[in-house]
């Protein structure tokens, strides 16, 4: 299952993380994985682009952004990313969690 963990403090995002993954084909094919993997990866270039101060940690399986910016610019992409992902996750729940901590 992929894990989706996001916090807000002050009604700003703080950090999202990723973790995981779906099983819902076999690896290099399951289409939950590249759904999520497109949306994880475009956010993280769109965050390059802004040269705001974030700090963006990947691992074999997880992926941690935090954002040290303040940016309403980098809050909006926050917020749209966590639409995309909740998205998702109503239909395919069974293979994508997404919690607020």
């Amino acid at each position: 299952m992929i894990k989706v963990s996001y916090h807000i403090t002050d009604d700003r995002y703080d950090s999202l993380s990723v973790s995981g993954h779906a099983d819902f084909g076999e690896y290099g094919r399951d289409l939950i994985c590249a759904a999520v993997s497109s949306i994880i990866f475009g956010f993280m270039n769109a965050l390059d682009e802004t040269g705001e101060d974030l700090e963006i940690c990947q691992e074999e399986n997880e992926i941690t952004i935090i954002d040290h910016s303040g940016s309403d610019r980098v809050q909006d992409y926050f917020s749209l990313v966590i639409v995309q992902l909740k998205t998702i996750e109503e239909s395919y729940g069974q293979y994508i969690t997404i919690e607020r901590k």
